[in-house]
């Protein structure tokens, strides 16, 4: 039981201050359009929140990697594992599912549909946001799911669960063996790359909640976007 609290005390400490972030940016939320630096086609979107998950894997490979000398094959296959899980709860969000990914179905149940750049253009029955779009036409109507809260949250909670919490406690520890200085001093720069890309991850969910998607679509992506983190995380602990 002190284990599942402890638990539970410090899921508080890394969920809270981010969803603060998100409601902060809601409560600031301006009539005016996004700046340069949270346009859709700035160098933070197209670079980083559009490929979130790759860098997020970039560095979970990183860390995986300074970490293997101390932990057993069954813990790095577990981690791996756990990252396949992650990976493919990504997918089928927001990617594919059989299909259409299960935002895009959300979005044409609720009574979304791709709008055609002109009467006569035959894209109305496209019932993906990515077909749509490439064949020119309007995403709208439906419930909008916050792709952006969604992976941006994602990102950050499995990072925090499988980098910075195992890479600080590794840093702080006084019983494992002695590390050579280079093992030592790489360690510290996945770790200061990782808190710095969370950083990053952190400053687009408070533009995402302030310039896009109304409350309803930031709930439903906060949701999701905890969702793996929860439940693979926090649920199991309590079993």
């Amino acid at each position: 039981m002190q284990n599942s609290t402890a638990r539970s005390r410090a899921a508080a400490l890394v969920l809270a201050p981010l969803l603060a972030v998100i409601a902060l940016g809601f409560a600031a939320r301006s009539p005016d359009a996004a700046p340069w630096w949270a346009a859709k086609r700035s160098v933070l979107n197209t670079h980083g929140a559009k490929v979130a998950w790759a860098w997020t894997s970039a560095l979970f490979a990183a860390a995986a990697a300074v970490r293997a000398p101390t932990r057993t094959p069954a813990a790095s296959a577990a981690a791996a594992l756990r990252y396949a899980l992650a990976t493919l709860y990504w997918l089928a969000m927001a990617r594919w599912f059989f299909g259409p990914p299960l935002f895009d179905r959300v979005f044409v149940r609720t009574g979304g549909e791709c709008q055609p750049p002109a009467p006569d253009a035959a894209v109305a029955a496209l019932s993906s946001l990515h077909a749509c779009r490439s064949a020119g036409g309007r995403w709208t109507g439906g419930h909008d799911i916050s792709g952006h809260c969604f992976l941006l949250l994602h990102s950050a909670l499995f990072l925090a669960e499988e980098a910075v919490a195992p890479l600080l406690a590794a840093a702080a520890a006084v019983t494992v063996p002695r590390q050579p200085p280079a093992l030592a001093a790489v360690r510290r720069a996945v770790l200061a790359a990782t808190l710095a890309l969370v950083a990053v991850w952190v400053f687009m969910l408070f533009a995402t909640a302030r310039y896009f998607h109304g409350a309803a679509e930031l709930l439903s992506g906060t949701a999701l976007g905890a969702g793996y983190w929860f439940v693979f995380y926090q649920a199991r602990a309590w079993l």
